[in-house]
C-alpha cells in the first residue's frame, strides 16, 4: 500500500474514462472508484439523464462538472477537480449535435485539449440508417480531431469507441465481424484518427487480446471472460511522451449492479 501512495505522490495528472450504462444507478461505484484513484479528470459516458437530473455525488469530494446530457439515453459527463480551470468547446456540427455524445474542453493550466465521446452502436446492421449514422459520425469526429492536431495542440481523446479494432480484441471475434461493433467499415474508421498523429495508448501498454473493457450482461460474458476491448485514450505526440502508465480496473465489473464497462485511466507527468 505504501508504494502505491508513493507512487502516485510522483504523478501529476491522473485522467479516467468510464461508460457507466446510467449515472444514477452506477453513481455509488463512481464515488468508489474517485476515493480509491482520485482521478483530476474522469470522463464519464452514457449518463443516460439530462443534465438537471445528473446527481451531485462529487462536489463534496472536491470535484466540479460540466455535462451534455440527454433524457433516458447517451449523455456525456466531464468531472473535475475544482483547481482545474476547464473551458467548454462549442462544436458546430449538426451531425455531432444531433445526440448527446460527445464534448471538448479546454484545461488551460494542463496544455490539454480533451474529447469525451460515446460512439453510436450502430446494430443492428439491418438499420442501414443506424449503421450510416455511426459511420458520418466517425467522419465527423475525425473532421474535430484533424482541426486540432493541424494546429498542433495537445489532444487527448477518450472514451467508448464501440469499435473492435483487432481481431484478438475479442475472445470470439468471429461473433462480432458482422455486427456494427466489429465491421471491416468502422475498424477502418477508427484507423484513420491515428493517420492523424494519434496514438492508441492500449497498445503501448498491452498486446491485443490482453486486456478487455466491456463484457455483455448475458450469456455469462463476465464469468466465462467473453469480453472486448472498445475503450481507449488516443493521444498526440507530445502527451505520448508524457504517459506513464494507463490501468484498467476490470473488478468493477464484478460489483454488485455493475456496467457493463469498467473504468480506465492513465497517469501523465503534467
Amino acid at each position: 500500500m505504501w508504494l502505491r501512495d508513493f507512487f502516485f505522490c510522483l504523478i501529476m495528472t491522473v485522467i479516467s474514462s468510464w461508460n457507466v450504462n446510467s449515472i444514477r444507478v452506477r453513481a455509488n461505484h463512481v464515488i468508489k472508484f474517485i476515493e480509491e484513484f482520485k482521478p483530476d479528470i474522469l470522463l464519464i459516458q452514457e449518463i443516460k439523464c439530462i443534465d438537471e437530473e445528473f446527481p451531485d455525488f462529487y462536489s463534496n469530494l472536491g470535484y466540479k462538472s460540466i455535462i451534455n446530457g440527454q433524457k433516458a439515453k447517451y449523455g456525456v459527463a466531464t468531472i473535475f477537480k475544482k483547481n482545474l480551470i476547464p473551458k467548454s468547446i462549442e462544436i458546430n456540427n449538426e451531425i455531432l449535435n444531433s445526440q448527446s455524445r460527445i464534448q471538448v474542453i479546454n484545461f488551460q493550466s494542463l496544455n490539454l485539449n480533451v474529447i469525451n465521446l460515446y460512439t453510436p452502436n450502430g446494430n443492428p446492421l439491418t438499420d442501414v440508417n443506424k449503421f450510416d449514422f455511426k459511420l458520418k459520425w466517425y467522419e465527423e469526429v475525425y473532421q474535430l480531431i484533424e482541426k486540432f492536431t493541424d494546429n498542433k495542440q495537445n489532444l487527448l481523446v477518450g472514451g467508448d469507441f464501440n469499435v473492435i479494432e483487432n481481431i484478438n480484441d475479442a475472445l470470439n471475434f468471429r461473433e462480432w465481424e458482422n455486427d456494427a461493433l466489429g465491421h471491416i467499415k468502422v475498424r477502418s474508421k477508427f484507423r484513420e484518427f491515428l493517420s492523424l498523429g494519434l496514438t492508441n495508448l492500449t497498445r503501448i501498454f498491452y498486446k491485443p487480446g490482453q486486456i478487455f473493457s466491456f463484457w455483455d450482461y448475458q450469456r455469462s460474458s463476465w464469468e466465462r471472460n467473453d469480453g472486448i476491448l472498445i475503450d481507449h485514450f488516443l493521444a498526440t505526440p507530445k502527451i505520448l511522451q508524457n504517459v506513464v502508465s494507463l490501468n484498467y480496473e476490470s473488478k468493477y465489473r464484478g460489483l454488485e449492479k455493475p456496467s457493463d464497462h469498467i473504468p480506465f485511466w492513465i497517469e501523465l507527468n503534467i
